[in-house]
């Protein structure tokens, strides 16, 4: 068995607080990390951390970036066992992604669609909760029980064998590690 991580995130950036604002949700962002350093995370958002746009296929970390330049961003970190086997598939999915990430797009519109519940599946285009649950339903390590484009950060938590370790900020969480 391997453990991977989620980290879910609220911001203080435009989008941040419109998804907040419309989901009264705790968490508007998730990322996965292979490893408790978070120091190499993946998800979809924002390639700059002064601008929105451009927006696709990227790695963050806790220390550089968007992340990097706050202190007060809450956050909550979910650890997640998966078998060898599913490790060894998303391993593979997400170094076939990073080699081409300029394929890859933001998917701006499906925000707006996952709000109202209608799925949205664009090739090539993900927002950061519909692409962890799309490599995390393609390595076999989650059960497909919605869409990928229809999953919020705040669904992360609810999936079976989740079981969160830290919560608090991200200050507190570069502290702890």
């Amino acid at each position: 068995m391997k453990t991977i991580y989620l980290l879910l995130t609220r911001t203080n950036t435009v989008l941040s607080k419109c998804i907040h604002a419309a989901t009264r949700n705790d968490f508007t962002h998730v990322a996965l990390s292979l490893d408790d350093s978070f120091e190499y995370m993946y998800s979809f958002g924002r390639k700059y951390k002064w601008s929105y746009l451009p927006a696709g296929f990227v790695r963050e970390s806790v220390r550089h970036g968007l992340m990097g330049g706050s202190n007060d961003i809450a956050c909550a970190v979910y650890e997640l066992k998966i078998s060898n086997r599913s490790y060894k598939k998303l391993v593979r999915i997400l170094s076939e992604m990073e080699e081409n990430r300029e394929d890859y797009r933001y998917n701006i519109v499906g925000l707006p669609m996952c709000f109202l519940h209608i799925a949205n599946q664009r090739r090539h285009h993900f927002f950061c909760s519909q692409f962890v649950s799309y490599v995390l339903i393609e390595c076999g390590a989650m059960a497909k029980k919605k869409e990928p484009s229809l999953m919020r950060p705040m669904d992360f938590p609810a999936l079976t064998g989740a079981r969160r370790i830290f919560h608090g900020n991200i200050a507190q969480l570069r502290g702890s590690i």
